[in-house]
């Protein structure tokens, strides 16, 4: 199961992780709030999140 976790102080809450992860682990209850990671062992380790916030607020410990 990999470490990943969202930097708060680095987060705008754009919601790009949510919607370019193709496994759903971060999730986002709404625009005015961070996403939070769940589920992490479904992690397929494509990079995703990592690749595509554009604040680099997306720390994955494969990445």
């Amino acid at each position: 199961m990999p470490d990943i976790k969202i930097h708060p102080d680095l987060c705008s809450k754009c919601g790009t992780c949510v919607t370019n992860c193709p496994v759903g682990i971060f999730q986002q209850e709404d625009d005015d709030f961070i996403p939070i990671v769940k589920d992490t062992e479904n992690c397929i380790l494509c990079g995703m999140c990592v690749d595509n916030c554009p604040e680099d607020a997306v720390k994955h410990e494969n990445f």
